[in-house]
């Protein structure tokens, strides 16, 4: 389950997307401390005297998020009315649909489709959702073919095997087929499960050997959940994958950073 803080955001998503503007306090909601958990833990999770005070809290440590992910906060909150306003309503309402789908396994398929739409959003170069199940390319022979186009000279699929550990593919703007590098994207429509990430990363790294123009070590794999990442959740220990979330998916900040020492 998110942490206090993002299921707070989650509520303030779900709340904006269904009106633009909305004044979020215990009285507006008709719920007391003791009716909501929630509350509690966010107060505790803040170390806040209050409700109130555990909500501005909240709203400067994921404006501190969205920073971190070159991005910004899709709403903007003003302490003295408890107003909350969308400022990124396409991503709030993304966010809603995603958490109504997490862990739901049968949806896994729309969690992918809509994590490819997203991450388009943010990327340059080609995006390709090769997961299973497919609408196109569903035999072998025709995925195996497809992925040739790609600059996979080698069959990916073998034996019983579906999509390979493959579910996006993100062909970064530099370099061209066979020697371009890749952005292989695993989801999961879950919370973080670092052992489930450490399984599918096999299974895909096996794949990318197949691209035979360049060497495995140089594409980049990561994992994206259906769930927040941040640093209090994750081992010391350096990964063999990037761990994302859904706010890795937020609006980008237009702009490039250039520094010259």
């Amino acid at each position: 389950m998110p942490s206090a803080l993002f299921r707070f955001f989650e509520v303030v998503a779900d709340e904006l997307s269904a009106k633009a503007s909305r004044v979020l306090t215990r009285e507006n909601l008709r719920i007391s401390d003791e009716e909501s958990p929630l509350l509690d833990e966010l107060r505790e999770e803040m170390e806040a005297a209050s409700s109130e005070a555990a909500m501005e809290c909240a709203v400067e440590q994921l404006k501190e998020h969205f920073s971190e992910m070159v991005s910004n906060l899709p709403f903007t909150y003003e302490r003295g009315t408890g107003t909350f306003r969308a400022t990124d309503s396409e991503f709030l309402a993304f966010v809603k649909d995603m958490s109504d789908i997490r862990s739901i396994g049968k949806r896994s398929r729309d969690f992918e489709c809509t994590v490819a739409e997203r991450l388009g959003r943010r990327a340059t170069g080609t995006i390709h959702r090769v997961g299973f199940p497919r609408d196109e390319k569903g035999t072998k022979a025709e995925f195996n073919a497809y992925l040739h186009t790609l600059g996979f000279e080698r069959p990916v699929l073998l034996g019983k095997e579906k999509d390979g550990g493959l579910d996006i593919l993100w062909f970064l703007p530099i370099g061209a087929a066979p020697h371009q590098p890749i952005v292989s994207v695993q989801c999961k429509n879950g919370e973080f499960d670092i052992a489930a990430a450490h399984a599918s990363i096999g299974a895909g790294s096996s794949s990318l050997s197949q691209y035979t123009g360049l060497q495995p070590g140089v594409h980049v794999p990561c994992v994206l959940f259906n769930d927040y990442i941040y640093s209090k959740m994750l081992t010391a220990k350096p990964l063999s994958f990037v761990p994302l979330g859904l706010s890795d998916l937020a609006t980008l900040n237009p702009r490039i950073s250039v520094e010259k020492i």
